[in-house]
């Protein structure tokens, strides 16, 4: 993550001390400042001093090899003080070594001393994102693109080029010098009804940077409707029956209303000779809340057959009937429940 000026004064500070050598009634004075400064920004420092004998002038000046020295900020006082100041951080491509050269100086005091800052330049954000992840052949993708400075302030931005290629990285859409609009660049491409099945690509160009995020393009229909099953994840010989609920909702959360039919199957292990899978079923009435409460009768899992395999596996699982359509669902998820004794 990137370090900014407003979040560096826990632990990223650099301070710069210079207290005098005879006694306590000499003057002290500490300056501040991030020890990494973003390239370009309104950057802080802040001078303190204390226990001034006469009228003294802080000098904060920027030495660069490139620029020779700039001045920060001067300050007089025969006073305490303490006072935060502004400067324009110098733009440097990359990062740049630079040194802070504070200077104090009176008719009889003057101390002078120097510390290193970074300076470094930080890349804008951006981002791309499609209103949704899956789209089916013929439909329309709409999508956003959003570039924002180090501290996540949105920009106006031109995009050289905006681009969308499709799973064989074929271009099939693009827009040349396209700037956003209150911070956001809005767009959409329709696919071909015939579109092929796969990874597709949208890629946005801020002179030689590449911004990309994929979508994906397939046929599919979202389920109408899902179904749960409820069990104990345990059973015994001695339970009078498997306790099953099956519940389905609609994908907007209303619950369904018809009819669940619960099975639940048991395979004989260790092999029993002449013994097969066996399954058990019953159907019963969803109530408002889109729930049936089914109880299924497993005593036959328990005849002398089956005496040798009471650590058997069940397996549960529900279909839901949907009132006047007729339609049908399973659950996806099977239930397993443990028997034993």
């Amino acid at each position: 993550m990137a370090v900014r000026e407003n979040c560096v004064w826990k632990g990223l500070i650099l301070a710069l001390f210079l207290f005098a050598v005879e006694g306590q009634k000499r003057p002290l004075f500490m300056v501040t400042f991030p020890a990494v400064i973003e390239s370009g920004s309104d950057a802080k420092l802040c001078a303190t001093l204390l226990k001034p004998q006469e009228h003294l002038t802080i000098t904060v000046s920027l030495l660069d090899d490139t620029n020779g020295m700039t001045e920060l900020v001067k300050e007089c006082s025969s006073k305490p003080l303490h006072r935060c100041f502004s400067f324009k951080a110098p733009q440097v491509d990359g990062e740049s070594v630079q040194n802070l050269k504070v200077e104090v100086q009176g008719k009889v005091f003057r101390a002078t001393e120097e510390r290193k800052v970074l300076f470094k330049s930080y890349l804008p954000l951006t981002f791309i994102q499609t209103d949704k992840p899956i789209y089916n052949p013929g439909q329309t993708v709409n999508f956003r693109v959003v570039t924002m400075d180090a501290k996540f302030v949105p920009l106006d931005q031109m995009y050289n080029l905006v681009v969308v290629e499709d799973n064989n990285n074929n271009r099939i859409g693009q827009w040349a010098n396209v700037s956003s609009t209150g911070w956001i660049l809005q767009l959409s491409h329709q696919l071909n009804s015939e579109a092929q099945i796969g990874m597709y690509t949208l890629k946005a160009f801020i002179g030689d940077r590449e911004i990309s995020q994929v979508f994906e393009v397939k046929k599919y229909v979202l389920p109408k409707f899902d179904v749960t099953v409820n069990t104990s994840q345990t059973y015994s010989v001695a339970d009078v029956g498997l306790k099953v609920e099956a519940c389905a909702k609609y994908t907007y959360g209303q619950p369904v209303p018809g009819q669940a039919l619960v099975e639940v199957c048991r395979d004989p292990f260790p092999y029993v000779p002449g013994v097969t899978r066996l399954c058990l079923s019953k159907t019963g009435q969803m109530n408002a809340m889109g729930c049936a409460s089914i109880t299924v009768d497993t005593s036959v899992f328990f005849n002398t057959k089956f005496e040798n395999s009471l650590q058997d596996l069940f397996v549960v699982t529900a279909n839901v009937t949907e009132e006047g359509t007729g339609e049908l669902l399973s659950n996806l998820n099977q239930q397993p429940v443990y028997g034993g004794c």
